[in-house]
């Protein structure tokens, strides 16, 4: 991941690009590892508390989550393809290649994070009190509330 200059030189199946496509996938791993944690607790959290802030900031950190998912297949699907195209020495010209099962597990969690944002956003609109359980004392904490004069 991170090799010196003569390691660069010396290795024909390394090249600049490559680590440099690595180091991006590494970074947004990280990253949307980290937002899809924060994206669970929220989510927890707003079926304790049903405020609809919280369903928005839940449906965001999905979305994020998504991009990041979408950003790391783009990154892969053109490393490989540089990888074919310029390091001869690490893709045979002879060898066919395809995406496996992990790939395709990665586009899945794409779209079911998405599809998440999405049911989150439109699930986010404000409950009226009139309309709640009487039982339900947080659908008062969702209504506007008039400081000062009227």
């Amino acid at each position: 991941m991170f090799p010196s200059k003569e390691e660069l030189v010396d290795n024909p199946e390394i090249d600049v690009q490559l680590i440099d496509y690595m180091r991006t996938q590494s970074a947004f791993s990280i990253i949307s590892i980290f937002l899809m944690f924060l994206a669970h607790v929220f989510a927890f959290y707003s079926f304790k508390r049903p405020r609809y802030i919280i369903k928005r900031l839940t449906a965001l950190l999905h979305m994020m989550t998504a991009a990041c998912l979408l950003v790391l297949n783009e990154v892969y699907i053109k490393s490989v393809d540089h990888g074919i195209d310029h390091i001869p020495a690490r893709h045979p010209k002879i060898a066919t290649y395809r995406y496996g099962f992990s790939f395709i597990l990665s586009w899945i969690s794409f779209v079911i994070y998405f599809l998440a944002g999405c049911v989150f956003l439109f699930a986010s609109h404000k409950q009226k009190t009139e309309m709640a359980d009487e039982e339900d004392e947080l659908a008062e904490q969702d209504e506007p509330m008039h400081l000062g004069r009227i």
